[in-house]
């Protein structure tokens, strides 16, 4: 199932975006406050282009018949992301620990520039090969990606309006 997420930024430039979408305070703060598990396993950048790996850990219990087909109460992943650095443009996958070879997600995401600041965006296709129920895990997960990206541009938006670039440059010596 294709999902395709949009949120506007206000008063940040692409280039200041790009910086905060790839610093690690900023992401464990943002997913202390989505209620995600992260943690970070590899961070390279050659030849610029930067390679991270995180273990994501959504902090809430999936759908009864979901867990009792799947064996779980709550799905663990890892999110791959390739991203050549100032490009704006990036792909992203993620491997669940459980049925890896019957969840598939991929997808692209981007940050394009608005006159209001910038458009991050977030286009994907969850497939769930599990017969009978398939549709109906793609459309739970979708719903909680879309919703998991609309909290996450909240807590962004005020990390923004409260001053967080300041801050966020001042501990890095800038």
């Amino acid at each position: 199932m294709k999902f395709n997420v949009r949120h506007t930024f206000k008063n940040i430039s692409r280039e200041e975006y790009e910086k905060i979408y790839f610093n690690e305070p900023f992401n464990e703060a943002l997913c202390a406050a989505v209620n995600l598990g992260r943690v970070l396993e590899t961070l390279t950048e050659e030849a610029g282009v930067l390679k991270r790996s995180v273990r994501v850990a959504p902090q809430r219990d999936i759908p009864a018949p979901v867990a009792k087909v799947i064996g779980a109460d709550r799905i663990e992943y890892v999110e791959h992301i390739t991203y050549p650095m100032g490009s704006y443009r990036g792909t992203w996958d993620t491997v669940p620990g459980l049925l890896a070879s019957k969840l598939i997600s991929v997808g692209t995401f981007g940050f394009d520039e608005s006159p209001e600041g910038v458009v991050r965006w977030i286009e994907g296709d969850i497939n769930v090969k599990i017969f009978g129920i398939g549709s109906m895990i793609e459309k739970i997960m979708v719903s909680e990606v879309e919703k998991s990206y609309d909290d996450a541009a909240k807590f962004t938006q005020a990390w923004l309006n409260d001053g967080g670039m300041t801050r966020m440059a001042e501990a890095s010596g800038a």
